[in-house]
Protein backbone atom coordinates (compact mmCIF):
# COMPACT_ATOMS: atom_id res chain seq x y z
CA UNK A 1 0.00 0.00 0.00
CA UNK A 2 2.83 2.40 0.83
CA UNK A 3 4.45 1.61 -2.52
CA UNK A 4 1.22 2.33 -4.42
CA UNK A 5 0.60 5.62 -2.60
CA UNK A 6 4.20 6.79 -2.95
CA UNK A 7 4.23 5.93 -6.65
CA UNK A 8 1.01 7.87 -7.25
CA UNK A 9 1.45 10.96 -5.08
CA UNK A 10 5.25 11.35 -4.92
CA UNK A 11 6.43 9.87 -8.23
CA UNK A 12 3.27 10.97 -10.15
CA UNK A 13 2.54 7.49 -11.52
CA UNK A 14 -1.19 7.14 -12.27
CA UNK A 15 -2.80 3.86 -11.24
CA UNK A 16 -3.26 2.71 -14.82
CA UNK A 17 0.52 2.99 -15.35
CA UNK A 18 1.20 1.15 -12.11
CA UNK A 19 -1.19 -1.57 -13.29
CA UNK A 20 0.97 -2.08 -16.41
CA UNK A 21 4.16 -2.13 -14.34
CA UNK A 22 2.80 -4.86 -12.10
CA UNK A 23 1.59 -6.85 -15.12
CA UNK A 24 5.13 -6.84 -16.55
CA UNK A 25 6.48 -8.53 -13.43
CA UNK A 26 3.64 -11.03 -13.29
CA UNK A 27 1.50 -9.43 -10.58
CA UNK A 28 -2.24 -9.18 -11.33
CA UNK A 29 -3.16 -5.97 -9.51
CA UNK A 30 -5.86 -3.96 -11.27
CA UNK A 31 -6.25 -0.22 -10.96
CA UNK A 32 -9.76 -0.71 -9.51
CA UNK A 33 -8.30 -2.85 -6.70
CA UNK A 34 -5.69 -0.19 -5.99
CA UNK A 35 -8.25 2.61 -6.11
CA UNK A 36 -10.41 0.83 -3.55
CA UNK A 37 -7.67 1.30 -0.96
CA UNK A 38 -8.21 5.05 -0.81
CA UNK A 39 -11.17 7.41 -1.38
CA UNK A 40 -13.10 5.20 -3.80
CA UNK A 41 -16.03 7.49 -4.75
CA UNK A 42 -16.51 11.22 -5.25
CA UNK A 43 -20.08 12.51 -5.47
CA UNK A 44 -20.61 15.89 -7.16
CA UNK A 45 -23.58 18.23 -7.30
CA UNK A 46 -24.17 21.95 -7.74
CA UNK A 47 -26.90 24.48 -7.01
CA UNK A 48 -27.56 28.07 -8.01
CA UNK A 49 -26.72 31.09 -5.88
CA UNK A 50 -27.48 34.77 -6.54
CA UNK A 51 -24.39 36.95 -6.09
CA UNK A 52 -24.35 40.76 -6.19
CA UNK A 53 -21.51 43.08 -7.25
CA UNK A 54 -19.66 40.52 -9.33
CA UNK A 55 -17.30 42.38 -11.68
CA UNK A 56 -18.57 42.41 -15.26
CA UNK A 57 -21.84 40.63 -14.45
CA UNK A 58 -25.44 41.60 -13.84
CA UNK A 59 -26.80 41.07 -10.33
CA UNK A 60 -29.42 38.80 -11.92
CA UNK A 61 -26.84 36.40 -13.37
CA UNK A 62 -26.86 32.97 -11.73
CA UNK A 63 -23.72 31.66 -10.08
CA UNK A 64 -23.16 28.24 -8.50
CA UNK A 65 -22.22 26.55 -5.27
CA UNK A 66 -20.56 23.19 -5.94
CA UNK A 67 -20.35 20.29 -3.50
CA UNK A 68 -17.77 17.50 -3.66
CA UNK A 69 -18.23 14.56 -1.29
CA UNK A 70 -15.52 11.91 -0.95
CA UNK A 71 -12.70 10.47 1.10
CA UNK A 72 -12.80 7.44 3.37
CA UNK A 73 -16.33 5.92 3.30
CA UNK A 74 -16.48 5.76 7.10
CA UNK A 75 -15.35 9.40 7.45
CA UNK A 76 -16.34 11.36 4.32
CA UNK A 77 -15.24 14.91 3.62
CA UNK A 78 -17.49 17.62 2.17
CA UNK A 79 -15.95 20.44 0.14
CA UNK A 80 -18.06 23.41 -0.97
CA UNK A 81 -16.76 25.71 -3.70
CA UNK A 82 -18.29 28.89 -5.10
CA UNK A 83 -17.91 29.40 -8.86
CA UNK A 84 -19.39 31.84 -11.37
CA UNK A 85 -20.14 28.99 -13.76
CA UNK A 86 -21.72 25.55 -14.02
CA UNK A 87 -19.26 24.50 -16.70
CA UNK A 88 -17.67 21.09 -16.47
CA UNK A 89 -14.25 22.71 -16.16
CA UNK A 90 -14.98 23.21 -12.45
CA UNK A 91 -15.28 19.46 -11.87
CA UNK A 92 -12.42 18.74 -14.27
CA UNK A 93 -10.10 20.99 -12.27
CA UNK A 94 -11.14 19.51 -8.94
CA UNK A 95 -10.62 15.94 -10.16
CA UNK A 96 -7.13 16.48 -11.58
CA UNK A 97 -5.05 13.43 -10.67
CA UNK A 98 -7.98 11.50 -9.18
CA UNK A 99 -8.68 7.90 -10.16
CA UNK A 100 -11.79 6.03 -9.07
CA UNK A 101 -15.56 6.37 -9.27
CA UNK A 102 -17.29 9.72 -9.78
CA UNK A 103 -21.06 9.87 -9.36
CA UNK A 104 -23.20 12.71 -10.73
CA UNK A 105 -26.59 13.44 -12.22
CA UNK A 106 -27.09 13.49 -15.98
CA UNK A 107 -26.08 17.13 -16.58
CA UNK A 108 -24.14 17.32 -19.87
CA UNK A 109 -21.34 19.25 -18.17
CA UNK A 110 -20.19 15.98 -16.64
CA UNK A 111 -19.94 14.10 -19.94
CA UNK A 112 -16.19 14.72 -20.12
CA UNK A 113 -15.77 12.17 -17.31
CA UNK A 114 -16.33 9.36 -19.81
CA UNK A 115 -13.04 10.19 -21.53
CA UNK A 116 -10.81 10.62 -18.45
CA UNK A 117 -8.35 7.77 -17.97
CA UNK A 118 -8.77 6.15 -14.56
CA UNK A 119 -12.24 7.59 -13.82
CA UNK A 120 -15.44 5.54 -13.91
CA UNK A 121 -18.54 7.72 -14.26
CA UNK A 122 -21.61 6.50 -12.33
CA UNK A 123 -25.13 7.83 -12.97
CA UNK A 124 -28.07 8.62 -10.70
CA UNK A 125 -31.30 6.61 -10.59
CA UNK A 126 -33.01 9.29 -8.49
CA UNK A 127 -32.86 11.67 -11.46
CA UNK A 128 -34.14 9.05 -13.88
CA UNK A 129 -37.00 8.28 -11.50
CA UNK A 130 -37.82 11.99 -11.24
CA UNK A 131 -38.44 12.17 -14.99
CA UNK A 132 -41.08 9.44 -14.76
CA UNK A 133 -42.69 11.09 -11.73
CA UNK A 134 -43.04 14.30 -13.77
CA UNK A 135 -44.68 12.36 -16.60
CA UNK A 136 -47.19 10.73 -14.23
CA UNK A 137 -48.01 13.93 -12.37
CA UNK A 138 -48.71 15.75 -15.65
CA UNK A 139 -51.71 13.50 -16.26
CA UNK A 140 -55.10 14.73 -15.02
CA UNK A 141 -55.79 13.01 -11.69
CA UNK A 142 -59.21 11.79 -12.80
CA UNK A 143 -57.71 10.12 -15.89
CA UNK A 144 -54.68 8.44 -14.38
CA UNK A 145 -54.25 4.75 -15.05
CA UNK A 146 -51.46 2.21 -14.91
CA UNK A 147 -49.48 3.23 -17.97
CA UNK A 148 -45.85 3.10 -19.04
CA UNK A 149 -44.78 5.69 -16.47
CA UNK A 150 -46.18 3.57 -13.66
CA UNK A 151 -44.54 0.42 -15.04
CA UNK A 152 -41.17 2.20 -15.18
CA UNK A 153 -41.64 3.32 -11.59
CA UNK A 154 -42.35 -0.28 -10.59
CA UNK A 155 -39.09 -1.42 -12.17
CA UNK A 156 -37.15 1.28 -10.35
CA UNK A 157 -38.97 0.42 -7.12
CA UNK A 158 -37.90 -3.21 -7.46
CA UNK A 159 -34.27 -2.12 -7.93
CA UNK A 160 -34.45 -0.08 -4.74
CA UNK A 161 -36.20 -2.99 -3.03
CA UNK A 162 -33.06 -5.06 -3.59
CA UNK A 163 -31.01 -2.30 -1.95
CA UNK A 164 -33.37 -2.16 1.03
CA UNK A 165 -33.23 -5.91 1.50
CA UNK A 166 -29.42 -5.83 1.46
CA UNK A 167 -29.01 -3.09 4.12
CA UNK A 168 -26.30 -3.99 6.61
CA UNK A 169 -24.52 -6.47 4.36
CA UNK A 170 -20.83 -6.20 3.51
CA UNK A 171 -19.72 -4.64 0.23
CA UNK A 172 -18.86 -8.08 -1.17
CA UNK A 173 -22.24 -9.51 -0.17
CA UNK A 174 -24.05 -6.52 -1.71
CA UNK A 175 -22.06 -6.96 -4.92
CA UNK A 176 -23.12 -10.61 -5.17
CA UNK A 177 -26.79 -9.81 -4.55
CA UNK A 178 -26.75 -7.09 -7.19
CA UNK A 179 -25.15 -9.43 -9.70
CA UNK A 180 -27.70 -12.15 -9.00
CA UNK A 181 -30.84 -10.01 -8.70
CA UNK A 182 -30.33 -6.44 -9.93
CA UNK A 183 -28.36 -7.29 -13.07
CA UNK A 184 -31.07 -9.44 -14.73
CA UNK A 185 -33.76 -6.96 -13.63
CA UNK A 186 -31.81 -4.09 -15.19
CA UNK A 187 -31.55 -5.96 -18.47
CA UNK A 188 -35.29 -6.69 -18.44
CA UNK A 189 -36.01 -3.01 -17.75
CA UNK A 190 -33.66 -1.87 -20.53
CA UNK A 191 -35.35 -4.10 -23.13
CA UNK A 192 -38.77 -2.88 -21.99
CA UNK A 193 -37.66 0.75 -22.36
CA UNK A 194 -36.38 0.11 -25.89
CA UNK A 195 -39.76 -1.33 -26.88
CA UNK A 196 -41.73 1.49 -25.23
CA UNK A 197 -39.55 4.14 -26.89
CA UNK A 198 -40.73 2.96 -30.31
CA UNK A 199 -44.38 3.60 -29.43
CA UNK A 200 -44.00 6.79 -27.36
CA UNK A 201 -44.03 10.37 -28.74
CA UNK A 202 -40.46 11.60 -28.18
CA UNK A 203 -41.32 15.18 -27.22
CA UNK A 204 -43.77 14.32 -24.45
CA UNK A 205 -42.75 14.00 -20.80
CA UNK A 206 -42.91 10.20 -20.95
CA UNK A 207 -40.83 10.11 -24.13
CA UNK A 208 -38.32 12.45 -22.52
CA UNK A 209 -38.11 10.20 -19.44
CA UNK A 210 -37.56 7.08 -21.53
CA UNK A 211 -34.96 8.74 -23.76
CA UNK A 212 -33.11 10.21 -20.76
CA UNK A 213 -32.94 6.83 -19.04
CA UNK A 214 -31.71 5.01 -22.13
CA UNK A 215 -29.14 7.72 -22.89
CA UNK A 216 -27.83 7.45 -19.34
CA UNK A 217 -28.07 3.66 -19.21
CA UNK A 218 -24.39 2.73 -19.20
CA UNK A 219 -23.78 5.07 -16.27
CA UNK A 220 -26.99 4.08 -14.49
CA UNK A 221 -26.16 0.39 -14.32
CA UNK A 222 -22.56 0.88 -13.15
CA UNK A 223 -23.55 0.94 -9.47
CA UNK A 224 -23.80 -2.85 -9.52
CA UNK A 225 -20.06 -3.13 -10.26
CA UNK A 226 -18.99 -2.35 -6.69
CA UNK A 227 -20.69 -2.84 -3.34
CA UNK A 228 -19.50 0.56 -2.11
CA UNK A 229 -21.50 2.38 -4.77
CA UNK A 230 -25.08 3.58 -4.39
CA UNK A 231 -27.72 3.65 -7.13
CA UNK A 232 -28.13 7.43 -6.82
CA UNK A 233 -26.27 10.64 -6.09
CA UNK A 234 -28.41 11.49 -3.06
CA UNK A 235 -25.39 11.72 -0.74
CA UNK A 236 -24.27 14.84 -2.62
CA UNK A 237 -27.81 16.20 -2.93
CA UNK A 238 -28.35 15.76 0.81
CA UNK A 239 -25.06 17.55 1.50
CA UNK A 240 -26.09 20.58 -0.55
CA UNK A 241 -29.61 20.74 0.96
CA UNK A 242 -28.68 22.83 4.05
CA UNK A 243 -27.28 25.49 1.74
CA UNK A 244 -30.47 25.41 -0.36
CA UNK A 245 -32.63 25.81 2.76
CA UNK A 246 -30.55 28.77 3.91
CA UNK A 247 -30.70 30.34 0.45
CA UNK A 248 -34.50 30.52 0.70
CA UNK A 249 -34.08 32.82 3.67
CA UNK A 250 -31.10 35.00 2.85
CA UNK A 251 -31.84 34.96 -0.92
CA UNK A 252 -28.44 36.13 -2.19
CA UNK A 253 -24.82 36.91 -1.35
CA UNK A 254 -24.03 40.63 -1.35
CA UNK A 255 -20.57 40.18 -2.86
CA UNK A 256 -18.39 37.37 -4.37
CA UNK A 257 -16.37 37.39 -1.14
CA UNK A 258 -19.57 36.57 0.74
CA UNK A 259 -20.28 33.65 -1.56
CA UNK A 260 -16.74 32.31 -1.09
CA UNK A 261 -17.09 32.69 2.68
CA UNK A 262 -20.39 30.81 2.59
Amino acid sequence: MAQILTSKFVDALPLYRQEKIYQRIGVELSRSTMAKRFGPVINIDETTVQVMKEPGRSDKTKSYMWIFRGGAPEKPALIYQYHRTRAGDVARSFLTGYEGYVQTDGYAGYDFLESIEGIVHVGCWAHARRKFVEAIEAQPKNKRRRGSGEVAMEYIGRLYGIEKKALGLSDDELYRIRQNEAKPLLEEFRLWLIEREKATPPKGLLGTAIRYTLNQWVKLERYIEDGRLRPDNNLAENAVRPFVVGRKNWLFSGHPRGAETA
